[in-house]
This record gives C-alpha cells, structure tokens and sequence, in this order.
C-alpha cells in the first residue's frame, strides 16, 4: 500500500466533505454553540412535532449554491500519526468536486470527484494516479462514501445516512434547547449519550441550533461494523445570504482513530468555476485490487 495516498484517501472523507426558534426570553444568558439560550427557562418547548417539519427548516438554512469556492487547512491525526494539508475547493452542486492538496507548500495532490467517478493525482514522493469509484476509497476508510455525503459534509450541510424524513424522531434538549433529529427515540437517545443503553443497530442524530436551525453537531454509529462517525460545526460566518461553519471537527472510530480539525480560511458561492485535471503521461497508475 502506498503510504501518502493511504492519508490523502483518508483526507477524501475529510474534505467533504457523515447543518428560529428560540427559547422564551429573560435574563442571564449563556453560549452554547452557536445559539443564544436562556439560563432560566424551565422548559424549552418543542414548536416541531414531527421530523419532516423540522428537517424542512434544516434543509431551508443550508448552504444552497451553484458553484463554490474556498480554502482550508487540515490537522489530521491517523492514531498516533500527525499530518497537515491546505486544500483549495471548487465545486459545482451535485456535479463536481474539484480539489488541490498542498502540504508544506507544494502541490501533494489534484482530486476530481463526480457522481460515479473518483480521479487524482499525486507528485509529491511518487509519481501517481487513481481512475475509479469510491469503492477503493470506501475500502481504505472502512466507510460508505457517495457524491452526495462528500458534498454534505464540506459544507456543514445534512448528510443524508438516511433520506427518510418519517423515520427522524424530533426531539429538543432541555438543558441547551437544541432541537436534534434522530432515527431514535427521545428516550433512548438520552440513555445511548448517557451510556446505560447500547442500541441494536445502526442510528443517526443531528442536533441543530435553536435560532438558525445549522447543524451544530451530526452522530452516526454503525453498531453492526463496530464505527462511528462524528462532526461538529462551530464559528459560523455569513456567505451570502446564508451561513456556513468556518471550524469543523471530524473523528472516527473503527480500526484505525481518525480525527480532522478543519479551518476555512475562505468560502465563497455562485462564482462559475472552472475543474482542470490533467494525468501527465509519465505518471504510473494505481490498480484497485479488492
């Protein structure tokens, strides 16, 4: 296996890229996360009672876009093992991903990802290239990654782990009044974060701040394949008209620990964009073999 594509696979999962109402208002107020809760409310009532209702105001404060651009940096830690990247951005919604990974400077790889294809080159201490699906990156993370979900988690947006509106359990959090969509019940959610419940299967819950309905924070633990995932979006700044997360922590739990502290230094939308990849011909191509 080679070693540097073996961290730029795992940075793929990373670049995604697994998003108001607020409580009555008096005094003493606090910050959590993004959103501004009351310290003195004895109860934060639930506005949503169903998961459609709610995943609708979710879907309408995502980042919406044609085109994109930006910028970030990358800490990623791979068990005991530390690296950093910078990573130009641009994609075109639904279509195309187009990315540039630096590392110290100089050019270490150019990604190009569609719906059905995963392209990319890399220079920096062999001389390589991959044509392919997400089939070898997924067999590396030990993960289930799609277009879609690499898109999703770039952004801050929903991850769809499951697209079923009428199996997301609204609930609202006593103590921080963020709302959270689950495919879970209220009651045993609150046991699994509490660790007196360990689930039968596979569960999802995203929590969203109160006012700007953004996902704050996005769970999703395959009981089954003994992996979870997690993210949590904080620093959220204006692009457009919309809001977007600037800090993004990733982790993962499966065979190997994985954790991305990611920072973007720029994002911008509704720029037309251009996705240039070129494989140079003296570049050696990677065989997928299962």
């Amino acid at each position: 296996m080679i070693y540097f594509f073996k961290h730029i696979s795992v940075l793929l999962l990373f670049v995604l890229a697994l998003t108001s109402v607020s409580c009555k208002s008096k005094k003493n107020v606090v910050k959590q996360n993004t959103a501004i809760v009351d310290t003195t409310v004895e109860k934060c009532r639930m506005d949503f009672k169903t998961g459609k209702a709610l995943s609708k105001r979710m879907n309408d404060s995502e980042l919406n876009f044609n085109y994109a651009l930006a910028k970030f940096s990358c800490e990623l830690t791979i068990d005991s093992e530390e690296h950093s990247f910078n990573v130009s951005v641009r994609c075109r919604k639904d279509s195309v991903i187009w990315l540039s990974i630096s590392k110290l400077g100089i050019d270490a790889a150019r990604v190009l990802i569609t719906k059905d294809t995963v392209k990319f080159t890399m220079g920096l201490t062999e001389k390589k290239y991959f044509v392919g699906d997400f089939s070898y990156i997924n067999q590396m993370l030990h993960a289930d990654l799609d277009y879609d979900m690499l898109q999703a988690l770039l952004f801050g947006n929903s991850a769809a782990f499951n697209d079923d509106d009428d199996k997301l359990k609204p609930g609202r959090d006593k103590n921080t009044c963020q709302y959270f969509l689950s495919t879970v019940r209220k009651r045993h959610l609150k046991k699994i974060n509490n660790g007196t419940e360990t689930p039968s299967e596979s569960y999802q819950t995203m929590w969203l701040d109160p006012t700007t309905f953004k996902i704050v924070n996005l769970e999703f633990d395959d009981v089954k394949a003994k992996r979870k995932f997690t993210s949590t979006y904080t620093d959220f700044k204006p692009v457009d008209k919309y809001l977007a997360p600037f800090k993004l922590l990733y982790t993962i739990t499966a065979e190997k620990n994985i954790k991305a502290d990611i920072e973007y230094s720029r994002i911008s939308i509704n720029e037309q964009q251009s996705f240039p990849f070129k494989i140079p011909p003296s570049y050696e191509r990677i065989q997928f073999k299962q």
